[in-house]
């Protein structure tokens, strides 16, 4: 007869494989979808750099007939010709430049006549005024084409009432300044005085890729969760023999 221990020792092992098995099935799926996500991440990088080497493009190329974008457009260079107006400039707050707190100036630029695209300028630092932006006139931009991302889950919602900006939604810009602005953005490059405020070439090409941690770690979780099963059905099987005669 088993001793009373073996049976309850029996018993767990019994049981183990039903929660094992599962959790060390969706171990492994994770770190499986970890270098999905790795393998997409560095096909989107290669494709930014590949659209940022191509020659610069037109606004027109960019926009369709019925205001829609071109995604062909986005991450390409562009250069522009038209009017900065000054008058409509705007904050975009809480950016940062080599760890100094700062923003973001964006000025319209009317390219044709009741045609106008917003531009991004470049950072300031946080002590900037608006009324120290002087750029005023006529102005040829070499920028980036990008298309503004929404909301992320952490950014404060705008408030046009105190002038407070911190994500690029168009509609709401557009109604703040008055004028029907694009569905793009041109983010402009650095000028030739690279200390010249406010400084350009703000454009991130490089995105946070710690997916390949992330799968070792979960297949690491995974091994360990297989190699302590083993060891715990190793014992139970060193018990077994000692206790069965």
């Amino acid at each position: 007869m088993d001793h009373p221990a073996l049976n309850q020792f029996s018993s767990r092992v019994r049981w183990m494989p039903f929660f094992v098995a599962p959790a060390f099935i969706v171990l492994v799926m994770l770190g499986i979808w970890q270098l999905d996500r790795l393998s997409s991440k560095l096909e989107l990088l290669s494709e930014i750099h590949t659209r940022l080497s191509l020659p610069p493009v037109t606004l027109d190329e960019c926009v369709n007939v019925d205001g829609s974008t071109t995604d062909l457009c986005h991450h390409r260079k562009v250069v522009a010709t038209g009017e900065l107006l000054s008058g409509n400039t705007l904050s975009l707050l809480a950016k940062t430049y080599k760890k100094r707190a700062g923003a973001h100036i964006l000025v319209p630029l009317m390219v044709e006549k009741e045609v106008f695209v917003l531009v991004n300028l470049g950072w300031v630092p946080q002590d900037y005024s608006l009324s120290d932006f002087s750029n005023y006139g006529t102005a040829t931009i070499s920028g980036v084409v990008r298309i503004p991302i929404k909301q992320g889950w952490f950014t404060p919602d705008n408030d046009p009432m105190e002038n407070e900006w911190y994500w690029i939604d168009l509609t709401e810009i557009s109604t703040a300044i008055g004028v029907e602005l694009l569905p793009i953005i041109i983010e402009a490059q650095i000028g030739p005085d690279p200390y010249a405020l406010p400084i350009g070439g703000q454009t991130r090409v490089e995105f946070p890729n710690d997916h390949m941690q992330y799968a070792i770690t979960w297949f690491g979780l995974a091994l360990v969760l297989l190699i302590g099963f083993s060891l715990y059905f190793r014992q139970y099987l060193k018990t077994r023999r000692g206790q069965v005669p």
